[in-house]
């Protein structure tokens, strides 16, 4: 069963197989200030999405009583994506120390 999430982040969307989920739980963001779904996998990978476990639940209730979600995805474009991080790259990328050390 796949279904449609948010990337926690970068909130784009992203493909999660729950066929594939071992467990799944709430972590909060010091960072950020908020309050996201870690989704672990089996073999060790986790993602982290926006979306909160009771949406989840639901979105899979439905799934499963055949209210299959909306595929319209409505997202950046990648190309401006991966123009906006090269940006960033090039912006905060290079902070060390320019003289020659001995």
């Amino acid at each position: 069963m796949l279904l449609k999430l948010t990337y926690y982040g970068k909130s784009v969307p992203t493909l999660v197989n729950f066929d594939s989920v071992e467990t799944l739980y709430e972590v909060y963001d010091r960072k950020m200030q908020r309050v996201n779904t870690k989704i672990l996998f089996r073999g060790g990978n986790f993602i982290n999405v926006e979306e909160d476990l009771q949406t989840i639940l639901k979105l899979s209730h439905d799934h499963h009583s055949g209210d299959y979600q909306d595929t319209a995805w409505v997202s950046s474009n990648i190309i401006d994506r991966a123009i906006e991080d090269n940006y960033e790259e090039q912006r905060f990328g290079n902070r060390e120390r320019s003289y020659n050390r001995f």
